[in-house]
């Protein structure tokens, strides 16, 4: 086989494992465990504006559930090394979809209504999550 084709295969390989998991629903489902950074920062205005970071690593949502209040800004971080999305779930107050981020990329959005914003990655549907505002 053509040594420069092996580790194409294999990172394919590697890519395709880290897309496995539970088959389980967490947007519908989330975990009690999860935790919120929410943090809040002076704006130019000198208002505060409060922001939250939810990082992708090894194929998940390090917060499967995440609360914040209106006007929130969240911060998705792609520290994978191959690329996943942050696409709204049907039924979303708002929709959203920040198409394909690779890894150190970044996709903020600001959460302003009221309500439950189950997202996913169309890449690996598996990888399921919800921001709650309110």
């Amino acid at each position: 086989m053509n040594a420069r084709i092996l580790p194409v295969i294999a990172t394919a390989l590697f890519a395709l494992s880290a897309c496995g998991g539970s088959s389980e629903s967490t947007a519908t489902s989330p975990s009690a465990e999860a935790s919120s950074t929410t943090e809040t920062s002076a704006e130019s205005t000198g208002g505060d504006v409060a922001t939250s970071t939810v990082t992708i690593t090894d194929s998940r949502f390090d917060q499967l559930e995440l609360r914040v209040a209106p006007g929130t800004t969240v911060t998705f971080v792609n520290t994978d090394p191959f690329g996943h999305t942050i696409t709204s779930a049907g039924g979303s107050p708002v929709e959203f979809d920040s198409g394909e981020l690779g890894q150190d990329e970044t996709f903020e959005f600001t959460f302003d209504e009221a309500g439950e914003y189950a997202y996913f990655c169309q890449i690996h549907p598996t990888m399921r999550a919800v921001v709650i505002v309110g």
